[in-house]
């Protein structure tokens, strides 16, 4: 688009190419508007992508999270903080982690059985199938570092490596 466009048009021009190649959140977009110093057309670019159905934070929050908590991926604490850092809300962010969780969840146990599950996935795929229960305490360590480093709970953790069983 010619740089002699009214703003409104650039504006416009610009969320679509951003939004052409993936979804992006509200916050996202009026990032990129600002940066390129349309910021002030942000608020009529926003309310027309959302009266045109580009533009949803929820679908957004819904399919990225499916994709963060996917098996052997990341944890629902720190799938919940990328998240936040990308412009979703604390809530909506809360929301779609446990949604996708219930989701990746086979036995349909969901909450902590899911993220136990996933927990195990990813440490089995870092051990490469070895057994976890006949690591050596270092190991263990190292691993249990890693998926707390990963986003999981600290009792899921234990769970999974065997340090301890609730009864």
């Amino acid at each position: 688009m010619a740089s002699d466009a009214p703003p409104l048009a650039r504006a416009k021009a610009l969320a679509l190419r951003a939004l052409a190649s993936r979804m992006r959140t509200e916050a996202q977009l009026r990032s990129r508007l600002e940066k390129a110093e349309l910021g002030a057309c942000a608020d009529e670019v926003v309310a027309w992508l959302r009266r045109l159905g580009y533009l949803d934070d929820d679908a957004y929050a819904r399919a990225r999270a499916r994709a963060l908590v996917a098996p052997g991926r990341l944890g629902p604490r720190l799938a919940e903080r990328r998240l936040r850092g990308e412009g979703v809300g604390a809530a909506q962010a809360r929301a779609a982690i446990a949604r996708a969780l219930e989701d990746a969840d086979a036995a349909g146990e969901g909450g902590e059985a899911a993220e136990i599950a996933l927990c195990r996935a990813l440490a089995e795929r870092r051990t490469r199938g070895r057994d976890l229960a006949a690591a050596d305490p270092r190991d263990r360590r190292r691993l249990a570092r890693f998926l707390l480093g990963r986003g999981f709970a600290g009792p899921v953790v234990a769970r999974v490596l065997g340090i301890y069983e609730d009864t």
